[in-house]
This record gives structure tokens, sequence and C-alpha cells, in this order.
């Protein structure tokens, strides 16, 4: 059935409209380049697809892929409430950190090697609509504070104002630990702080949406295909031409 979609969908020149967030640099960048953009429209176009993508917030793009008014959305980490209305694709397309920051002036206590705790009563800013890690999820079980925040970056910055006592900020191995303190212009008052988990990010399809199904076995046949021929490097080593460097991950407070 499958090779069957892949022919008619050829033969069809079919398009296709995803939904991209628009603030997932460097994987989704808001001019709607990256590399999770590259991946997405190659697995697509090699069987026959032509994806084209809408450039939304995040929280908007999930609520489009939830209710079925759009067919996929990215990039997505898994939670309980896609059950029944959500499928991830077969394979991630790149792995994110739940990093906790803090203000320079005023420490977190710090927890024991290797956990994510905070006191009962920390106020953490998040983003709204963003996944989390179960480390995270688990802290507002424990009685920590969530306030929601239009992005990482508006985190940050009323982190630094004090508005909060802590905000988990999404890193990745490519930038610096500190590249979106920088970004919000909070370098010198915020920091790092602790890891609380690693997740990984997909397409989502939507199991309402009447093309979901039939896009996602497309997708993730495409996807096998690029990986198998090094499509998938190749795109990697274009956004990505120089190795991870460990130091820029390692400025961890002392």
């Amino acid at each position: 059935m499958l090779a069957a979609n892949a022919v008619i969908a050829q033969q069809a020149h079919e398009t296709l409209t995803i939904m991209v967030e628009d603030a997932a640099a460097p994987w989704s960048h808001s001019d709607g380049t990256g590399y999770a953009n590259d991946v997405v429209v190659a697995a697509f176009k090699e069987m026959g697809v032509e994806a084209h993508l809408r450039v939304v917030p995040y929280s908007r793009c999930k609520y489009m892929v939830l209710s079925g008014q759009v067919v996929a959305c990215f990039n997505m980490s898994w939670q309980s409430d896609f059950e029944g209305k959500i499928k991830l694709a077969a394979r991630p397309i790149f792995k994110v950190s739940n990093d906790l920051f803090e203000p320079v002036k005023a420490p977190l206590p710090k927890p024991p090697d290797g956990k994510c705790v905070l006191p009962p009563g920390t106020v953490v800013g998040i983003t709204r609509d963003f996944e989390y890690s179960a480390q995270i999820m688990a802290l507002q079980s424990s009685g920590v504070i969530f306030e929601n925040s239009l992005s990482d970056l508006t985190s940050l910055q009323k982190l630094a104002a004090q508005r909060f006592q802590a905000a988990v900020v999404m890193s990745n191995d490519i930038e610096a630990r500190n590249q979106k303190a920088r970004q919000s212009g909070t370098e010198d008052t915020v920091r790092f702080a602790f890891n609380c988990g690693v997740q990984n990010s997909f397409i989502g399809f939507s199991l309402s949406h009447p093309d979901g199904v039939r896009a996602l076995k497309l997708y993730d046949e495409g996807y096998q295909r690029l990986e198998a021929n090094g499509t998938i490097k190749k795109i990697y080593v274009r956004w990505f031409p120089s190795p991870p460097d460990d130091s820029a991950r390692s400025n961890t407070r002392q």
C-alpha cells in the first residue's frame, strides 16, 4: 500500500502544507530555513511530494495539528495528551536538552549529582505549550510553580528581572549553552545551573486529518531512504560543518 501511495503521489505531483515552529534555531529559524526544515522537505520530496512549510508560533502549530486542521507540525516531543490525536514519525529529527538557568546573584540550591530537584514553591519560567522532559514535569508534581512565557528568551529576561527564580531553556549540542542568554541580553545576569533531561524532537502527524496517516507513512519511508543514501548526513554537514565544541557546553557554574 505504501509503494502504491508513493507512485500516486509522484504521478500527481502532490503538495502538502505542513506547519513548523518559528523559534527553534538552529533547527528551525523564523525565516523558514533550518536543518529540520530541510530534512522534512527532502523526506517528502524523496517520495514525490512537495511540502509547503508555514512558519508559525509553536502554540499555533501544536493546536492546529491536535485539532486536525493541518496534517503535520514540527518540532514536537511526545506527551500523553497526544495519545490518539498525534503520531510522531519513527525517527527524531534532532535532540534538545532541558536546562535550568539561575540568576548569577541568587543561585539555586545545588542538587545531588545527576538529579533535577528544586525546593517546593520555586517559581520557574517555561515557554507556553512546549513539551518538557519527565524530569521537568516531575518538578511541578513536587510543588514547583511554573509560569508561562512566550519564548525561552522572554523567560530569561524575566529571570534576569527577578520575576522567576529559575527558567527552563531548550539547548543543543551545536551552540554554546548560554547562546540564548546572549540572544536575550542576559548573559551577565543569568547562567546555566543544571540539566534536567534530553528529549527527541519529531514531526508529528494528525490522526484526525484525512491525510495524516498516509503522510506519516510517506515521510517515514522518505526519511529512511535519505538516511540510507547519506542525504541526512549531507544536510547536517551543510548546516553544521564543524563538529560540536565540547567547551561550548562546559559553562556550568562552579
